[in-house]
């Protein structure tokens, strides 16, 4: 069998790795420019990150120039809120259902009276 000689195997070797080199520093050039790209990008969605942050929704709560919130009041009618009395609406409410059980403790009261008058 006829094999190569030195010199054909190591120029057909360096041939080779050449190719190899020229490829790796292709692919090499082609991910730094994406890198790039991606930073670019990237420090474009932080801007626009930093300008939504300032619209109408943004984390930095503003107070409303017209009225304050400074109590709270529960389903069952009870406020929660420092220096702030009990409304007029929840008085009227209160009294109501007092009167309400008031006048049913009287119609009991009167019922069981004539029973056991008789």
């Amino acid at each position: 069998p006829m094999y190569p000689s030195m010199h054909e195997r190591t120029s057909k070797l360096e041939e080779t790795l050449n190719q190899f080199m020229q490829v790796s520093m292709n692919n090499q050039k082609n991910t730094e420019a994406s890198i790039k790209d991606l930073e670019v990008q990237v420090g474009q969605l932080a801007k626009q990150l930093a300008n939504m942050s300032k619209g109408p929704f943004s984390a930095n709560t503003k107070t409303n120039p017209k009225e304050y919130c400074q109590a709270l009041t529960t389903r069952s009618g009870m406020v929660v809120g420092s220096d702030v009395g009990v409304s007029e609406k929840n008085e009227k409410k209160e009294n109501s259902e007092l009167k309400e059980v008031e006048e049913e403790i009287e119609k009991n009261e009167g019922e069981n009276n004539k029973n056991e008058c008789k």
